[in-house]
C-alpha cells in the first residue's frame, strides 16, 4: 500500500504491504451520499461534498462526504481530500506526541472508478499534503493509501502528487511572504536559490539592465519606490541546450506591494496588497517542480517584480512610457499597473519565440464579479491553447471560466493623447477583465499562441491582515505542461493557426 510521509518541513514516499500501520490513530473513510450513509445524531452526516464528522471507535474514524457518486469530479475530490487533511491537522489524530502519527486514508481508493486510478491518487495526495500544511504540525504524520494496488502506476502518482503539494506549498509561503520580506530584490535573491536547488537555469535583470535595453513599462511601475524592479527568467532545460525555444513561457505579475501608486488605494484596499504577487510566485513554484516530475520539454518562467509606491518619481497618470515593445502607452490609472509590467514581459518572453506563452495574474477585480471567489478567468486568443489550458484546469480540479476575446472592444485600450499607442485604463467602469486581456494582447506576437490567466478570486482566501494565498494555479499549470509534453512546436502552433 502507497505511503506517504508529511511532515512540516518534508514529504517523502514508501510503500508498505499493510492494510493499516502499526499505531494506526485516524481511518479516514469517504462516504458518498445515500440511503445507506451513516448518520451520527451530534453532527449530521449524509455525506454531503466536503463534509467531515469524527466518530467513535479504535482507532477512532473520521468520515469525509464525497457527495453524489456522479459528481465525483477533480474538483470536488481535491476539496474532500483537503478538508480532510486540515482535520488531521486539527487534532483528530489524537494527543500521542513525540513520535510519527499513522492515519489510514481510503479516499483514494473509493473515488479512483469515478477519476481513475492514476488521478484519483494524484489528487488525493496533493490535497490531503496540502490540508496536513494548513496548521503547523509538531510530529510528522503517515498518509497510509488503504486499498489500492501497491504497484509502479499508484507509486508514481502518489510522487508526483507529492511534487506537486510542495509546488503549492511553495507559491503560498511565496505570496504570503509580507512586503518587506519579500521586495522586489529580495524576491530575485530567492529565486535564485531555488533555481539552483532545483536545476534551473537562471537569469536577473537589475534597473540598469532593465534601463539599457528599453524596459520603459517596467520601469515606470517601480519608479515611485526605493526599491528598484527586477525581471527574473528561469528556465527548465532538460537537453541542457538553452538555444532550443521553450514548449512554453509562462509569465507571472509580480506586484510585491500595491499601493496604487499616485492613484492611491484606501487604507482598507491596501491591506492585504502584499499578495499581489501571487502569480509570479506560482510560475517560480510550477518551475520549481518540473525536474523532479520528469518533465521532457523546456520550460521558462519570467517573473516581473516592482512595488508600486507613490514616492518621490513615481509615474503620474497621464504619462507616457515607452515599454520593450516600442509600443507607447499613456498611464491613465497608476492602480492599472499589473497589465503594464506584464507588457515588458511578455514581450521580452516572446522574444525567445516558444510554442505558446501562458500568464498568469491576479489583475483585475471585475474577474471575480464576474465569475466570483472561486472560479478563475481564462481568456485565449489562440482557441487550441485555450482549450489545452481548460482541459488542463479541468483534470486537476481547479476551475477556469473562459471569457472571451472581445475585439470589438479595441478602441478601449486606444490612447487619444497624440502619438501614443495603448492606455492602461479603457476609459469606462464595465468589461474591464476583457480589456485588460486585449492589452496585453498586444505585446505578444500574432503567430505566437496566447492566454491569460486571470486569478484574483481563488487564489487567495480570507481578508485584510487574514488573507492568505492558496497557490490556485500551480497544478493546472503543471499538467497543462505535461501535455504538451507529446506535442512538437509546430504541431502546438498549426492547432491554433
Amino acid at each position: 500500500m502507497p505511503q506517504i510521509d508529511a511532515s512540516p518541513n518534508s514529504a517523502s514516499v514508501t510503500s508498505t504491504p499493510r492494510t493499516d500501520g502499526p499505531g494506526t490513530a485516524l481511518r479516514v473513510l469517504g462516504r458518498f451520499c445515500g440511503p445507506t450513509s451513516p448518520v451520527v445524531v451530534w453532527n449530521p452526516f449524509d455525506g454531503t461534498a466536503a463534509q467531515v464528522c469524527a466518530t467513535g471507535g479504535e482507532p477512532p474514524r473520521l468520515l469525509v462526504g464525497l457527495g453524489e457518486p456522479a459528481d465525483a469530479d477533480p474538483e470536488i475530490v481535491h476539496r474532500c481530500a483537503t478538508a480532510a487533511g486540515r482535520e488531521i491537522a486539527a487534532g483528530l489524530i489524537g494527543t500521542a506526541r513525540g513520535h510519527t502519527v499513522n492515519v489510514s486514508c481510503d479516499l483514494a481508493a473509493v473515488t479512483a472508478g469515478a477519476l481513475g486510478r492514476r488521478r484519483a491518487v494524484r489528487i488525493v495526495t496533493a490535497a490531503v499534503l496540502e490540508g496536513l500544511d494548513s496548521q503547523e504540525l509538531s510530529d510528522p504524520v503517515t498518509i497510509l493509501l488503504t486499498g489500492l494496488p501497491d504497484d509502479a502506476t499508484t507509486q508514481a502518482a502518489v510522487r508526483a502528487g507529492t511534487i506537486e503539494a510542495r509546488a503549492v506549498q511553495l507559491a503560498q509561503k511565496l505570496t504570503n511572504a509580507r512586503a518587506n520580506q519579500l521586495t522586489p530584490t529580495r524576491f530575485a535573491d530567492r529565486a535564485a536559490e531555488i533555481a539552483q536547488s532545483s536545476g534551473l537555469w537562471f537569469r536577473c535583470l537589475d534597473d540598469d539592465e532593465l534601463r539599457e535595453l528599453g524596459f520603459g513599462a517596467l520601469l515606470a511601475v517601480g519608479a515611485g519606490s526605493q526599491e528598484p524592479p527586477r525581471l527574473v527568467e528561469v528556465a527548465y532545460l532538460p537537453d541542457k541546450d538553452d538555444s532550443v525555444p521553450a514548449a512554453i513561457a509562462l509569465v507571472g505579475k509580480g506586484v510585491t506591494f500595491d499601493s496604487g501608486g499616485l492613484s492611491l488605494k484606501t487604507p482598507s484596499a491596501m491591506t492585504g496588497m502584499f499578495t499581489d504577487k501571487a502569480g509570479a510566485c506560482v510560475v517560480l513554484a510550477v518551475m520549481s517542480a518540473l525536474g523532479e516530475l520528469g518533465v521532457r520539454v523546456p520550460v521558462r518562467g519570467y517573473l516581473p517584480l516592482a512595488e508600486n509606491l507613490p514616492g518621490c518619481g513615481a509615474t503620474r497618470p497621464g504619462d507616457i512610457v515607452t515599454s520593450l515593445s516600442g509600443k507607447t502607452i499613456e498611464v491613465v490609472d497608476t492602480d492599472f499597473e499589473g497589465r503594464v509590467m506584464m507588457a515588458d514581459a511578455l514581450a521580452w518572453a516572446s522574444r525567445a519565440n516558444p510554442a505558446a506563452i501562458v500568464d498568469i495574474a491576479t489583475l483585475t477585480y471585475q474577474a471575480m464579479i464576474a465569475l466570483g471567489p472561486d472560479i478563475g478567468a481564462l481568456i485565449g486568443r489562440d482557441e487550441a491553447l485555450a482549450a489545452q489550458v481548460q482541459r488542463a484546469a479541468d483534470t486537476v480540479g481547479e476551475p477556469l471560466w473562459q471569457l472571451p476575446f472581445a475585439e470589438r472592444y479595441r478602441d478601449q485600450i486606444r490612447s487619444s493623447a497624440p502619438g501614443v499607442d495603448l492606455r492602461n485604463h479603457p476609459g469606462t467602469d464595465v468589461g474591464r477583465a476583457l480589456t485588460a486581456a486585449l492589452f496585453l494582447a498586444e505585446f505578444v506576437p500574432t503567430h505566437i499562441p496566447w492566454a491569460h490567466v486571470d486569478v484574483l478570486g481563488p487564489t487567495l482566501r480570507g481578508s485584510g491582515p487574514d488573507i492568505r494565498a492558496t497557490g490556485f494555479g500551480v497544478r493546472m499549470l503543471i499538467r497543462l505542461i505535461e501535455s504538451l509534453q507529446d506535442e512538437s512546436v509546430e504541431q502546438l502552433r498549426e492547432l491554433s493557426q
